[in-house]
């Protein structure tokens, strides 16, 4: 098999050196240039013609997100690397194959490298992410990769997004539910109430009380939550339809 070709795009020497000596050690890759700004990538990659991007997102005169539409087909596949974890969102609207913190290392290096095997996802069609992407949520001093199948609902709290995981935690993220109804793939996310985005698929019980109103059960724990008589009724014939 051909090794894959790779361009690494930083504007900092030293993270470009410690790139090329972490994958000097993994087999099958060969860097076939070094760029440290978007506009010189972009050239390199119309004379290189690399298969992957090893690029950073802020650089001098263009962050890496700047490279993207100057590309030419065939595109190579990227993977950010970066010491800033706000713009993961944003990298997997992109389709990207990952997203690396620095310092990065050769372990998390291998397993990025290895999810280069798998096809290209084909992008959803209201939505950046596929159910098999990660998103990165980042909340205080919590920083969690999580799939995006894991989540179990999200609650509008102001700006924020409360993000329910299937073991009961929660995670407040500086994103408003409208964006999150945005990247979030529908089916299996639905939209139940105002301030309410649940992944159908993770209901686990569904109970009605008094006067048509009652509560939901995602994930393995954690509290139940509260629903409106116009969300069960939008969400019971999902749930009968096997959605959930």
């Amino acid at each position: 098999m051909k090794p894959l070709r790779l361009l690494l795009v930083d504007d900092e020497k030293p993270a470009r050196r410690r790139l090329r000596a972490l994958l000097a050690e993994q087999a099958g890759v060969e860097v076939v240039g070094e760029a440290e700004s978007a506009a010189e990538a972009a050239r390199q990659c119309a004379e290189l013609h690399p298969d992957v991007l090893l690029l950073d997102v802020q650089m001098p005169r263009g962050d890496g997100f700047s490279l993207l539409p100057l590309l030419t087909p065939p595109l190579p596949r990227v993977i950010f690397v970066t010491a800033h974890d706000e713009y993961a969102v944003r990298a997997f609207e992109v389709n990207a194959v990952d997203y690396l913190l620095k310092p990065v290392s050769a372990e998390r290096l291998q397993a990025a490298l290895a999810r280069l095997e798998r096809p290209t996802p084909p992008a959803p069609p209201r939505s950046a992410l596929a159910k098999e992407d990660r998103v990165l949520l980042s909340g205080g001093t919590v920083l969690r990769f999580v799939a995006v199948h894991e989540i179990c609902a999200v609650e509008a709290d102001g700006n924020y997004g409360r993000v329910r995981l299937p073991e009961g935690k929660s995670v407040f993220v500086s994103r408003p539910l409208g964006e999150w109804e945005t990247l979030l793939p529908a089916p299996p996310f639905v939209r139940v109430e105002r301030s309410l985005l649940v992944n159908v698929e993770r209901v686990r019980a569904l109970r009605v009380e008094h006067r048509g109103a009652g509560w939901l059960q995602v994930g393995e724990a954690g509290e139940p939550l509260p629903l409106g008589r116009a969300a069960l009724a939008r969400l019971r014939p999902l749930l009968r339809e096997g959605l959930g």
